[in-house]
């Protein structure tokens, strides 16, 4: 199981968090999304997601980080299923990016198609769905669209307050 624990993000890079079970999505995506630009965490598990989202630590030995701009979830996990997660991120951090990732294979599995699933995905709260194998440079197009939004929705937050505290 390989997995990053989360570390004080002393370098200001914008948090993503990966959801998956799947060995060689987590090894693909981690070595394709650019550590200089973003800081990659990765759980195994829902539950585990769902900690690193809202910045706690996995373990007692790791620190706290900040809370994530935006989760990558499978939706094939082994503790709960993809889209009822995905429900409960929305319903908990309505600010959260969220794309779902399916691989076709598992689809086939399930025997589903793509447009059925990203249809599901979205009504649950996704804000993009993406089957693998996918474009890798759409996927990083996607997440810096986030997380300029992200940043959009900070500021006018943040003048909000300041215009709040100076009236």
């Amino acid at each position: 199981m390989n997995k990053i624990l989360p570390l004080q993000n002393d370098s200001n890079l914008p948090l993503l968090t990966l959801v998956t079970s799947n060995e060689n999505l987590q090894d693909a995506l981690k070595s394709s999304i650019d550590s200089q630009r973003y800081q990659l965490l990765t759980a195994n598990t829902a539950s585990e997601g769902l900690k690193l989202i809202n910045g706690l630590p996995l373990t007692d030995a790791a620190k706290k980080t900040d809370v994530a701009k935006i989760a990558l979830v499978d939706l094939i996990l082994e503790d709960i299923d993809g889209l009822s997660f995905i429900e409960e991120l929305r319903a908990r951090h309505r600010s959260l990016h969220i794309i779902a990732i399916m691989c076709k294979k598992e689809l086939a599995a399930i025997d589903m198609t793509a447009e059925s699933i990203t249809l599901m995905a979205s009504k649950c709260g996704a804000n993009a769905v993406f089957t693998a194998p996918f474009n890798l440079a759409e996927l990083l197009a996607t997440i810096d669209r986030f997380l300029e939004t992200s940043a959009e929705t900070d500021s006018a937050l943040a003048a909000k307050t300041i215009d709040k505290i100076s009236a």
